[in-house]
C-alpha cells in the first residue's frame, strides 16, 4: 500500500472522527436545548396554575382568568410536542374544560376574604407575578400594547385593593366589637392605600366609600 493511499485513508479516519464527534455534540446540545425548554415550560405552567388558583376569586376578572388559561392550554399544548406524557394531557383536558366553564359562566365567583397580613402579603405578591407576567407578554407580543395596559393598570389597582381590603376587614371586626376608634384607624389605612393610585376611578370610588364609613363611623363615636 502506498504512503499516498495510507496518507488518504489516515485523513479519511480524521475526517470521519470529526464528523462522528460533531454529530453526537450536536445530539447533545438538542438534547439539552429539550430538557431547559422542558423545564422552561413546567416552570410556566406551574406559575399560571398559582395565578389561576391561588389569588382570591375577587382580584381576577373574567378577562384576566380567560387570557390566563389561554397562556397555560398554549404551554400544556407546547409541552406536549416535547414529551409524551398522561398528565400533560390529564391537565391540558382540564384547562379547557375550566375555560369553557369561565366563558359559559356568567355569575361572578364567591370572594374569598383576606383576613391576616400574610395572606394579604401573598395575595399582593402573586399579583406582582402576574403583573411581571402580562409585561413579559406584552414584550413577546403575545398582547399588543392597548390590551397590556389595561391589564397592567387594573393590576396595579388590585395590588393596593389587597391591601386595602386587609383593613377593611379589620374595620369590620373592630366595628363589631364596639372598637369604632380602631375602625376609624383601619378605614383611614384603606384611603391611604388607595391614595397612592388615585389617578385611577376605581381607587377614587372606594375611598370615597371608605371616607363615608370614617364619616359614619365618627358621628356614632361622637355621640357615644
Amino acid at each position: 500500500m502506498s504512503a499516498t493511499v495510507i496518507t488518504i485513508i489516515i485523513i479519511l479516519i480524521i475526517l470521519g472522527s470529526i464528523a462522528v464527534l460533531f454529530i453526537s455534540q450536536s445530539r447533545e446540545k438538542a438534547r439539552i436545548e429539550k430538557v431547559r425548554k422542558t423545564n422552561a415550560l413546567h416552570d410556566r405552567y406551574r406559575r399560571m396554575q398559582r395565578l389561576i388558583n391561588e389569588i382570591p376569586p375577587q382580584y381576577l376578572n373574567n378577562e384576566l382568568r380567560i387570557m390566563i388559561l389561554d397562556r397555560s392550554i398554549e404551554t400544556l399544548t407546547e409541552l406536549s410536542a416535547l414529551k409524551s406524557d398522561a398528565s400533560i394531557q390529564s391537565n391540558l383536558v382540564k384547562d379547557q374544560q375550566a375555560l369553557k366553564t369561565v366563558k359559559e359562566t356568567k355569575e361572578a365567583p364567591k370572594p374569598i376574604p383576606v383576613k391576616d397580613e400574610a395572606s394579604a402579603k401573598e395575595v399582593s405578591k402573586l399579583l406582582e407575578l402576574l403583573y411581571r407576567f402580562i409585561e413579559r407578554q406584552r414584550a413577546n407580543k403575545k398582547l399588543d400594547q392597548t390590551t397590556s395596559k389595561k391589564y397592567l393598570v387594573y393590576i396595579n389597582y388590585l395590588i393596593s385593593k389587597a391591601r386595602a381590603d386587609l383593613s377593611v376587614t379589620k374595620a369590620k371586626e373592630a366595628n363589631k366589637s364596639g372598637k369604632l376608634r380602631v375602625a376609624i384607624h383601619n378605614y383611614h389605612n384603606a384611603v391611604s392605600e388607595m391614595i397612592k393610585i388615585k389617578e385611577n376611578p376605581l381607587a377614587v370610588k372606594a375611598i370615597n366609600s371608605y371616607r363615608a364609613q370614617i364619616k359614619q363611623l365618627e358621628d356614632i363615636a361622637d355621640k357615644e
